[in-house]
């Protein structure tokens, strides 16, 4: 599965929480704020969505994207 994580940086008070609590290094602080870097690494635990005092991290999983191959096989099976 992969997930889109977003920091809304207008809320983000760049207290580090985020950091300490990601076990897969998804947060890199820049200029003062939380960014994801890494977030195909993201497990999607959203630990740091529950740590975040500010409520400024969103993870969302994300549709697998279909091949065409794939659509045109699931349409004569379907």
């Amino acid at each position: 599965m992969a997930f889109e994580v977003i920091v809304h940086s207008e809320k983000c008070k760049g207290c580090e929480e985020c950091l300490e609590v990601c076990t897969v290094n998804v947060f890199k602080m820049q200029e003062g704020k939380s960014v994801p870097v890494n977030v195909k690494e993201c497990l999607g635990c959203r630990s740091c969505v529950e740590v975040c005092t500010e409520e400024a991290i969103t993870v969302k999983e994300l549709e697998p994207e279909m091949s065409e191959i794939a659509r045109m096989l699931l349409k004569d099976i379907l």
